[in-house]
């Protein structure tokens, strides 16, 4: 079995060349550092970088520049930089007040500090490390939606977390990504060279080249992602929940901590642990998708809570993501857009995948087949277009600022490619969104 933290640590999946995984560094940090270190977590708005790029790939690419560049403003001798998800961590061994952070224009960031105290076994100094992680990246992320809070250190800002958020708003903040989802004990899962580290089993991200230079006409893109990880899929006809979201588990823990029937620490302990459950159950959810389609196939952790690659056909794409759903049912299901590679260029391929991905979102929580997977080219029947025309028609009347209005304007944005996959009868309810 491979070993979950090495050294030197490996690069981190889709950051620019020299950028070292967090988990590695944290776990060589928990190795060779004394009793005590001060950590340091950048994190940043992915979903405002993507929607300005109109790419989630560009929008991913100026994100993790950024925080390239914020670590170079950082004593290199001094600080430790690493990377994972759109998250900087900076570390050194011992007490010391934070360097000066230096942001560029073009991307919102937020960012705290603490100092964390080491002891006992290498596994429980790795799980102090892991966690503290989770606990400055919350901090952070507080702090870049909410940028009138001056404080920076970790646990005075989430300390302050009830008097600013509703239930609601505190259960998404703690449902936040984890250095490694599989944790920090002896005896974890380690992943295999050409592996996600944070993903023991699922392709990494910097494989991506290597498989397309090997594709051919008759591959397809195909690209999946978690419908609805944060709040969880609901029927379109009964109401009844078909799968469980991060931050729904939360909400009862959320309540209670606003409620003060519980203490920060009893909060962050408990979901803590829920956050460990649910991150191995997607990186079990995503080996099985990718297991499913090799060797003819091959997918990448190229997203935070989904894949991408080239696969056969849009049949084999089906069957994977059908018994991935199936072995996770009622926890989390995924979606799949795919396009037939023909002579297409690459970013060509990749959009018309991304709207047939899109297209399954308008249908999660119904029977219609294209909720699970839709093929670009393929015209939606009367029942899916009605289903996917009431979504969005739903979301443009909720406004802008609420949840899920980012797929009305991806809708807009595809406008002509709607109309070419709706039947004629939904057409004009359609424009008239």
């Amino acid at each position: 079995m491979s070993a979950a933290f090495v050294w030197p640590p490996r690069h981190a999946p889709g950051f620019p060349p020299g950028c070292a995984d967090a988990g590695d560094v944290l776990g060589r940090m928990a190795e060779t550092a004394g009793r005590e270190v001060t950590m340091i977590v950048v994190t940043s708005a992915l979903r405002a970088s993507v929607e300005e790029a109109g790419d989630h790939d560009a929008g991913l690419r100026t994100v993790r520049d950024s925080l390239v560049l914020v670590a170079s403003g950082a004593d290199s001798g001094r600080w430790s930089a690493s990377y994972y998800g759109k998250d900087l961590v900076l570390i050194r061994p011992g007490a010391a007040d934070p360097p000066r952070m230096r942001f560029a224009d073009g991307v919102r960031h937020g960012w705290a500090w603490g100092r964390v105290q080491l002891g006992g076994t290498k596994a429980q100094r790795r799980e102090s490390l892991l966690f503290a992680c989770y606990e400055m990246s919350m901090a952070a992320r507080l702090r870049r939606d909410r940028p009138g809070i001056q404080e920076t250190r970790s646990a005075p800002v989430i300390g302050g977390a009830p008097h600013v958020l509703g239930a609601a708003q505190a259960a998404s903040l703690l449902a936040g990504v984890l250095v490694r989802p599989l944790g920090g004990g002896d005896g974890v899962r380690g992943a295999a060279p050409d592996e996600d580290p944070r993903m023991p089993g699922v392709p990494s991200a910097d494989g991506w080249t290597k498989t397309v230079e090997g594709r051919t006409a008759t591959d397809f893109y195909a690209v999946t992602d978690v419908h609805d990880i944060e709040w969880g899929t609901l029927s379109r006809t009964s109401g009844a929940r078909l799968a469980e979201g991060n931050a729904h588990e939360l909400l009862p823990t959320a309540e209670a901590w606003l409620a003060g029937r519980s203490s920060t620490a009893e909060v962050l302990r408990e979901t803590y642990r829920l956050r460990l459950a649910r991150e191995h159950a997607l990186v079990e959810h995503l080996r099985k998708l990718s297991d499913a389609v090799r060797p003819t196939g091959q997918l990448h952790a190229t997203l935070g809570d989904g894949l991408s690659g080239l696969v056969p056909d849009g049949t084999v794409m089906r069957a994977a993501v059908t018994a991935a759903n199936r072995r996770t049912e009622g926890r989390m299901h995924s979606g799949v857009g795919v396009t037939p590679l023909s002579s297409l260029e690459l970013p060509a391929a990749r959009e018309r995948a991304y709207f047939s991905l899109h297209v399954t979102k308008t249908l999660k929580g119904t029977a219609c087949p294209e909720a699970a997977l839709h093929e670009f080219g393929k015209q939606l029947d009367t029942e899916s277009a009605a289903y996917a025309v009431d979504y969005l028609r739903g979301l443009a009347r909720a406004g802008a600022g609420q949840p899920g209005h980012h797929h009305l304007l991806h809708a807009r944005r595809w406008r002509e490619w709607w109309l070419e996959h709706l039947p004629s009868s939904a057409r004009a309810a359609f424009v008239r969104l």
